[in-house]
């Protein structure tokens, strides 16, 4: 057993005699016992896709690139409207304030 001012001066060496031997390291830190000891299991690697979580997907016909906004089903008054004239600016070549041309 050490106590934790002797283990720090030689932290690394007692690391690598923990890794070597797989014996634990007991240090003593105001009356207390801790334990140094090397995991033996194998790391967990976990996958990023393992954290996607499964979503809906809507499965059906592509909507016609030349059909209104407006036509669409599931819009309301407002939205139907705020579509419809977004599509007649882009129809006229006109730029949607705020937006510049290189």
């Amino acid at each position: 057993m050490i106590s934790l001012s002797d283990m720090r001066t030689r932290l690394f060496k007692l690391a690598d005699q923990v890794v070597a031997t797989g014996e634990p390291l007991l240090i003593e830190r105001k009356g207390v016992r801790l334990r140094l000891i090397r995991d033996d299991s194998p790391p967990i690697v976990r996958s990023r896709l393992v954290q996607l979580t499964e979503r809906v997907a809507v499965l059906g016909a592509p909507l016609n690139p030349q059909e209104s906004p407006a036509l669409w089903s599931g819009l309301n008054d407002t939205q139907k409207a705020f579509q419809t004239g977004v599509a007649k600016r882009a129809s006229n070549g006109k730029s949607k304030p705020g937006a510049h041309k290189p």
